[in-house]
């Protein structure tokens, strides 16, 4: 049976009259008579406090088949849920994602490696008297070489320093030729241990 039909049947078979039954479950007559004759829907609120007038269960008094009510508002809630629940799983696993790789998840998606962007960091980085001329991965991209001019010992000690502190790691086979009658001098280095996710 429906809602509406369900109401008055209770409400009959409990020996009530719509006023008594109105006060009982606090509203309105007029209110109950238009729930009784179909003509109005009611709220969760007043759905449970209907039912416990009545001493039965509000999904008792919904009747079969009425998603109205109660079931709707659990259908939403599952919904919400559901949706929230999603959107938390899709945030870790950008989370993850980024956390490993510095990449944003747009450049996921185009296809950009870490090694790119890494690569493209180191260069960035280089100081005003630093000219990086090549940036190659080796070791499974475990090792990077970098090679490139300086106007300064210093200044190549103070890149090390820098990429050390953002990305960790070290480095290893640290080479500076000594300068020549005014040209730059050319260096070579080896950075081992780096970790990506440093980069965030």
């Amino acid at each position: 049976m429906a809602f509406h039909d369900n109401l008055r049947t209770l409400r009959l078979a409990r020996g009530l009259t719509q006023p008594a039954l109105a006060e009982k479950a606090d509203i309105e007559q007029s209110y109950l008579s238009k729930l009784e004759n179909g003509r109005s829907r009611p709220s969760d609120e007043v759905l449970t406090r209907l039912a416990q007038a009545l001493e039965t269960a509000p999904e008792t008094l919904l009747g079969n088949g009425d998603e109205s009510g109660l079931h709707r508002h659990w259908l939403v809630r599952a919904a919400i849920a559901a949706a929230v629940v999603v959107a938390l799983l899709a945030g870790f696993l950008i989370g993850r994602t980024t956390a490993i790789y510095p990449l944003s998840a747009k450049q996921l998606l185009a296809g950009k490696m870490p090694a790119e962007d890494i690569t493209q960091q180191l260069m960035l980085m280089a100081p005003v008297g630093i000219d990086v001329i090549d940036i190659s991965h080796m070791g499974n991209g475990t090792q990077v070489s970098i090679m490139g001019k300086t106007a300064s010992a210093v200044l190549v000690n103070n890149y090390m320093d820098a990429i050390r502190k953002k990305y960790g790691g070290d480095f290893q086979d640290v080479m500076i030729s000594p300068p020549s009658s005014g040209a730059a001098s050319h260096f070579s280095i080896l950075y081992k241990g780096y970790r990506i996710a440093a980069a965030h």
